[in-house]
């Protein structure tokens, strides 16, 4: 193809995307959609973000000790990527609560405040909202809509306006002229509704009739539309409006041949209903005369007091408004929001505007103490509608944040498996309180007291409890995490007293803190690839700056906000899981082994128990279970004296996972992950002198001294570097960084 046939697939691809978005359209088309599908031309900006929701749908996930649903609209591909939001599903849960209230109700009474700490991903929240507005008006049940007026040259000739049916439609309207024939065009920057060009009591009667054609519209919940009868065209188009109508002696038909509807667009880059102000942006509205040049006004317009509104709230109506930092803005800035967001009005001189939005914000909590001081707090406190944004507690999804910003600063570089992971534990561990036991039952108060600030965050992440825990607290705590994790929470949305409430997950370290660490961590020279190691490095030197972050003076209690005894956790947990690693890829044992020893294991177990034999594979035929293979199983766990008790244990846990988990094959690494470390522990501890040679041979083996391996040798750390990429994913970097570290930590 040359460049003239990709020119013309260009232009039929533009017309034939114009024409399937329906962009312009007459009056008489609009009313025509309207009576074959009136619910899209009813809804407010509150039930129309509510639609947003709803249109892309849930999906359940485990949130700290409970299932949750997330909206899938905060998953949508964004530019970016990193405006995606990470977890946080409570709080767009809360979000959709408010706002079918707002739609119930008919208006959007309040302002949307999410508030919390620095970088817990409030405007990114609001961010993806907006682009899930974005990409749903694009598609036909998004489609929103305003108009325009159109004026013709004055040589241009046109006959009536095609509403009878005798006459071919749209013939005699304006909206379709060609642009050389249109002398002005006069837009409503509010972007009203054409529905407002109908008078009040036709378009009552208008509506009614609409829904009488399709009742199940006036049975949805969650959906007002009083607006439709309460509203009225804004001022700049109720002149234009009267004064065509008197032009025509009263006859509406000719006014709306001057009208053309146009299919519009949310987005934030464009700013069309989707707007976000930052503090120093003070005027959110403004008025100016309507200017033409010369004759382009038409005559009957001349003397009218046409005035044309700009600003943010303009560009946001028919939207969202987000006011970024808003407790950042002088209170005197704000007050006049107190009427917008009660009567959905702004005054302004010589116009008074009538909106239709969902206005939020964003705040940090010092922000929200700060201002809860002041006496303007009592008149705004009715007009916010509060919505808490913590600090993630799972470190898993915490990752998932960290792992973009690696991506970026490590391209086509050597980064190791956990970077992410144990970066997002040390900042989960600097955010965890101490439980409390006395907000506890007297059974699980003595458990809870014991969890130390790694524990906890195993158990939130994944519901890890800890090694050694008797099997009746195990199952207490899984069973409580829920509770442990609210236990410092105040309800939702109320206003926590003059101070707020200090819930878990305020305070600790910032995701933008730990972005910018690791961004320093990435030009390290010290390791040859980004990984734990490096990481932990910065945080050394990231901790000593206690007077620039509020966190690191926060008093040590029991072991919790201990943040240089963090970086001690998160290394000790982190050599614990590549030794495993690394470990199973030293070619000592096959891979697999330890969970066909234990299922052995297991199986003898319940055949002892009930009285049976076993089938054995390695002989084909049924055998009694043996005593002296689980008795040895058991030494090697240390389980000497109480043998009895731990076979009922398994077979206990083993029962309540099957039912549980009906339809998943049982992982006993899963669900004995102490038995099989320890199962491992003991095998690494008897080969201990082997592994540690053959540890050194592989840094030999990226040495000056690597000549001093024999064939053999080097095989061997072959098979080792590729078992550790095929099954872990290191890369020779990182790999070399990983047992250069163990080798360090076992001398």
């Amino acid at each position: 193809m040359d460049h003239q046939d990709f020119i013309k697939k260009f232009r039929s691809s533009s017309i034939d995307r114009f024409e399937s978005r329906q962009r312009i359209r007459s009056f008489s088309n609009f009313l025509d959609d309207f009576l074959a599908n009136p619910y899209p031309y009813l809804r407010n900006s509150a039930r129309y973000l509510l639609d947003v929701f709803e249109h892309y749908g849930t999906e359940d996930v485990n949130r700290v000790g409970v299932m949750d649903r997330r909206w899938k609209l905060f998953d949508l591909e964004h530019g970016d990527l990193s405006e995606n939001l990470v977890g946080q599903e409570r709080v767009q849960n809360s979000i959709y609560m408010k706002l079918r209230q707002f739609a119930r109700s008919g208006k959007a009474d309040r302002l949307l405040l999410l508030h919390g700490p620095n970088g817990s991903a409030k405007s990114t929240t609001i961010n993806s909202m907006m682009e899930g507005m974005h990409q749903y008006s694009i598609l036909p049940e998004g489609a929103l809509y305003r108009f325009n007026w159109i004026f013709p040259e004055k040589n241009v000739e046109t006959g009536r306006i095609g509403f009878d049916e005798e006459e071919p439609e749209n013939s005699g309207t304006y909206a379709f002229l060609d642009a050389k024939d249109i002398g002005s065009i006069i837009r409503c920057e509010l972007k009203d509704s054409p529905l407002l060009l109908i008078p009040r009591a036709e378009r009552r009667e208008l509506v009614e009739h609409a829904l009488s054609l399709h009742p199940e519209i006036a049975q949805k919940e969650n959906f007002n539309f009083d607006w439709v009868f309460e509203f009225d065209l804004s001022q700049k188009s109720k002149w234009i409006y009267e004064a065509l109508l008197g032009a025509h002696q009263g006859d509406w038909l000719e006014v709306m041949r001057h009208v053309q509807v146009e299919r519009f667009f949310h987005s934030k880059k464009y700013r069309l209903g989707c707007i976000s102000i930052e503090p120093q942006g003070n005027i959110d509205a403004q008025v100016r005369p309507v200017g033409f040049n010369g004759d382009a006004l038409p005559t009957i317009l001349h003397g009218l007091p046409l005035y044309e509104v700009d600003g943010d709230l303009i560009a946001a109506n028919r939207g969202l408004c987000e006011y970024s930092d808003f407790l950042k803005r002088p209170p005197e800035t704000n007050k006049y929001l107190l009427t917008t967001s009660e009567k959905g009005t702004i005054q302004l001189p010589n116009f008074r505007a009538h909106l239709d939005l969902v206005l939020s914000g964003s705040a940090n909590e010092k922000q929200l103490n700060m201002f809860k001081r002041t006496p303007d707090f009592s008149s705004f406190k009715g007009r916010l509608a509060l919505v808490r944004v913590p600090y993630l507690l799972q470190y898993s999804k915490e990752a998932a944040l960290y792992r973009r910003q690696i991506d970026r600063h490590t391209a086509g570089g050597s980064v190791a498996p956990h970077t992410a992971e144990m970066a997002a534990l040390w900042v989960v561990l600097t955010r965890l309180k101490r439980p409390s036991p006395k907000n506890h039952s007297p059974d699980l108060a003595p458990v809870v007291a014991r969890l130390t600030p790694l524990q906890k965050a195993l158990l939130y992440d994944h519901g890890e409890t800890p090694i050694g825990m008797k099997e009746e607290e195990r199952k207490l705590l899984c069973q409580n995490v829920r509770n442990l994790r609210e236990e410092h929470e105040s309800s939702e949305g109320e206003f926590e007293g003059i101070y707020g409430s200090e819930y878990e997950g305020r305070r600790g370290a910032s995701p933008r803190e730990m972005l910018t660490l690791i961004a320093a961590a990435s030009e390290n020279e010290k390791w040859h690839s980004l990984s734990p190691l490096s990481i932990l490095d910065e945080l050394e030197s990231f901790i000593r700056e206690s007077s620039v972050h509020d966190f690191l003076r926060l008093a040590v209690d029991n072991g919790y906000h201990d943040c240089k005894q963090f970086i001690s956790d998160v290394r000790s947990h982190y050599l614990n899981t590549v030794r495993s690693e690394v470990f199973d890829c030293l070619s000592f044992v096959e891979e697999g082994e330890f969970n066909r020893l234990f299922s052995d294991y297991f199986n003898h177990v319940k055949s002892s128990e009930i009285g049976e034999s076993l089938y054995s594979d390695s002989v084909n035929e049924f055998i009694q279970p043996s005593e002296e293979f689980m008795s040895e199983i058991e030494g090697k766990l240390n389980i000497h004296d109480s043998a009895k008790e731990f076979r009922s244990s398994l077979l206990s846990r083993i029962g309540a996972y099957a039912t549980e988990n009906p339809d998943e094959d049982l992982d006993y690494s899963r669900v004995f992950p102490e038995v099989y470390n320890d199962l491992k522990q003991n095998f690494w501890a008897s080969r201990k002198s082997e592994i540690q040679v053959a540890l050194l041979n592989v840094l030999k083996f990226f040495s000056a001294d690597e000549g001093q391996l024999s064939n053999d040798e080097r095989g061997s750390v072959r098979e080792t570097l590729d078992n550790m990429e095929s099954r872990y994913g290191y890369d020779e970097n990182s790999a070399r960084d990983v047992i250069g570290f163990i080798v360090s930590q076992d001398r």
